[in-house]
């Protein structure tokens, strides 16, 4: 026996009943997230800023996912290449490409944060692993193979709906297979990673604190023990100062950079607990149609702006990318 989610319209597609403003809003952010994130792009390409370390390498590949994430949503489920009355298994399946991107966007913030959380926790095995081009293509690649791993159940659940031709539903072959799918997605794309993300930011955070201190510490040992002879005594508090200058620059980098990955984290803990709280709600009474109730597109529209956020953040906290924006499109 087969278990279909009982729909009447795909999963993730805007249906006709929905509110005209709600699929506006959604082709909208569509739109801008293409935008933004191209943008971003543009800067990191220009400023050659993803060069500087892996770390911004993988915030450049965080633009690239978002893009194409958007670019599939609005060319798939807004242009609509394909006629409704001749939609079919393989353009069903097609969609979940969408849910795809999604999920490797997710997976790669998740990445950040670990890679962050390496790098300021456990410097010295940080840099022992080192960053040789090798290993970055190998780092790069694990979003998208955990994203695939996660989703690739969607091309056999998703089908065209026999009964509303033009439609697509999710159908399990029993249903504690669907259950399980259920739980595994929901685990795999909200809890894990909110869980994960809030874990490595915290402990970063009360990690740099804690190096502040210790610098501030030995740096005034250092001032206090130089010798009296005023000629070595200059040359060392200059010496002291420089390397105070640059430590401080490294860590307001360092804690610059983790503030904005903090700021895209609760950004993505909100766009996703909409969704989150639907579905709890949906499973524990099953007292509405999930795929007909207008609460699916705001929780669709909440997810799908997750992907045109980060570039306005970026652009009100990242020093790095406010400099390198500067310099692309306001120098004359």
């Amino acid at each position: 026996m087969t278990f279909c989610t009982n729909s009447t319209s795909s999963a993730f597609e805007p249906r006709e009943e929905t509110e005209t403003f709600l699929q506006i809003v959604m082709y909208l952010i569509a739109i801008i997230g293409m935008l933004a994130n191209i943008t971003v792009i543009i800067v990191f390409v220009n400023c050659k800023i993803h060069r500087r370390s892996f770390t911004y390498l993988l915030v450049f590949q965080q633009s690239v996912i978002d893009v194409y994430a958007s670019a599939h949503y609005f060319i798939f489920f807004c242009i609509q290449p394909v006629p409704t009355e001749k939609i079919n298994d393989a353009f069903c399946k097609l969609g979940t490409i969408f849910l795809f991107f999604l999920s490797a966007s997710t997976l790669n913030l998740v990445f950040i944060s670990i890679e962050r959380y390496v790098a300021v926790v456990y410097p010295l095995k940080y840099w022992i692993r080192g960053n040789s081009k090798r290993s970055m293509i190998k780092h790069l690649c694990i979003p998208f193979l955990a994203a695939f791993i996660i989703t690739v159940q969607y091309a056999f659940i998703s089908e065209e709906d026999i009964g509303n031709p033009g439609t697509c539903v999710f159908c399990y072959r029993s249903e504690g297979l669907q259950i399980l799918s259920s739980v595994s997605l929901l685990l795999a794309n909200a809890v894990i990673p909110i869980t994960v993300m809030t874990f490595c930011y915290r402990r970063v955070y009360v990690t740099l604190n804690k190096q502040l201190k210790v610098r501030a510490e030995l740096t005034m040992q250092s001032l206090t023990n130089t010798t009296p002879l005023r000629e070595s005594s200059n040359d060392a508090r200059a010496e002291n100062a420089d390397t105070s200058a640059q430590s401080r620059r490294n860590d307001d980098a360092e804690r610059n950079f983790i503030v904005t990955m903090c700021i895209n984290t609760v950004v993505y803990i909100i766009c996703v607990i909409p969704l989150i709280l639907l579905y709890l709600i949906y499973t524990i009474c099953q007292c509405f149609d999930v795929n007909n109730h207008v609460s699916r597109d705001i929780g669709l529209l909440f997810v799908l702006s997750n992907t045109a956020v980060n570039p306005f953040v970026y652009a009100y906290k990242f020093n790095e990318y406010r400099e390198g924006f500067s310099k692309t499109f306001c120098q004359n």
